[in-house]
């Protein structure tokens, strides 16, 4: 899995986590726009659909998302059995927040390619966003197990309140499959996604010895090895990985995080500046450098970063989160409450979030708010972040006149 971005330590100074995990009516087969342009224009564009979804990721990079959907909505209405540009098309959608027009997309793909695992997976992110529990799990469902759905699942699953069953399912295939590299596999995300690194080393290492050069099983114990702090050890698989896909995104990122913990700088910038390169409109890769940025003290330039993050893709929660620690730092409380309001409008529950809009609160005075978002905050997932909160929150009341 690709890391979701190094995320800035709390207020307090305690050591928090490198987080994973921060997205109608059925359309007829042709997909169509508002700005798609006439029918014969659509029909004098010729077939290209690599193309057609680089033109559009250069747009993205170059910060005119609603240009990026104009030219490619028109493209894939003449050309409306494409599958990849109708993916990226819907993609776009999300970022813009259309959600209804990204659905339609998605079920249009789905005419056509009923088993298509991406598009499932796709589907299943803006069912999520939405609160369409029930849709969102089985969207997802469908999408396994090629996709990177399982911190999903098991988010749902908790909200759903079936998530013991939702885990039991994987482990006993894994117990009963000790051969399967997918069952294997499959079973270690999961237990990635419950925080549960240690587990999930062991069962990416079953998969590892079945299937000795699998750049997938790599990269994801490539993040449970950075998750439990032995570094040399995720740079080692890591770069194995790499050796067999050179561009692979994934395997970049989560090198770079690793360079990172080692404090080699320019390794790591070199590492995600690859990563960019091979995916111009992957946000991961720019918050990491503008994380590297902050920690040179550089705090302007890496500002900047977080915000090409969020013009890139507007639902990017670690982007609000350190775009949001670097406004506080330098008392920019509006700006700071602004961000991390709408990361919280994306992540309705994250804990991390609530415990820096509570800090935020709490250092104007505004004491209330913060009690709020410090309750909030206590029944975070992430262990260090619920400690923070409740103690912050019990030191708050004992001063509090």
């Amino acid at each position: 899995m690709v890391r979701a971005g190094l995320l800035r330590p709390s207020f307090a100074a305690i050591a928090l986590a490198i987080a994973v995990f921060a997205c109608g009516a059925p359309a007829p087969a042709q997909i169509t726009h508002a700005d798609s342009g006439d029918v014969k224009t659509q029909d004098r564009l010729a077939s290209d659909p690599a193309g057609a979804v680089e033109r559009a990721r250069k747009r993205v990079a170059g910060g005119d998302l609603d240009g990026a959907v104009k030219e490619l909505a028109l493209y894939v209405g003449g050309h409306p059995r494409e599958l990849e540009p109708a993916r990226y098309l819907a993609d776009l959608y999300y970022r813009q927040t259309d959600f209804a027009s990204a659905e339609r997309t998605l079920i249009a793909i789905l005419t056509f390619a009923p088993k298509d695992r991406e598009t499932h997976n796709r589907l299943g992110g803006i069912y999520a966003v939405q609160d369409k529990i029930t849709a969102a799990i089985d969207e997802f469902q469908k999408s396994l197990p090629y996709t990177g759905a399982y911190e999903h699942l098991v988010a749902l699953h908790r909200i759903h309140g079936d998530l013991g069953n939702f885990v039991d399912g994987f482990r006993r295939d894994a117990e009963n499959k000790p051969y399967d590299v997918s069952a294997q596999l499959e079973y270690g995300k999961v237990l990635a996604a419950l925080r549960r690194p240690l587990d999930a080393i062991d069962y990416f290492q079953r998969a590892l010895s079945l299937e000795m050069n699998s750049c997938s099983v790599l990269a994801d114990l490539g993040s449970a090895y950075l998750d439990v702090n032995q570094v040399p050890k995720a740079v080692e698989v890591l770069q194995r990985c790499l050796n067999h896909e050179s561009n692979n995104y994934n395997a970049l990122v989560n090198l770079g995080d690793a360079y990172i913990e080692q404090g080699q700088l320019p390794k790591s910038r070199d590492a995600l500046e690859r990563a960019s390169r091979a995916r111009p409109d992957g946000p991961e890769a720019l918050v990491d450098l503008g994380y590297i940025e902050d920690m040179q003290g550089h705090w302007q330039p890496a500002v900047q970063y977080y915000l090409r993050a969020i013009a890139l893709d507007p639902l990017c929660r670690d982007a609000y989160v350190n775009l949001g620690y670097d406004y506080d730092e330098h008392r920019l409380f509006q700006l700071a409450e602004a961000s991390f309001i709408k990361g919280l409008s994306i992540a309705p529950s994250d804990g991390r979030l609530h415990y820096l809009l509570a800090v935020t609160y709490h250092e104007q005075g505004k004491k209330d708010l913060a009690k709020v978002e410090y309750e909030r905050a206590k029944t975070s997932d992430e262990p260090e972040v619920a400690r923070a909160a409740t103690r912050d929150l019990a030191l708050m009341q004992r001063t509090q006149p």
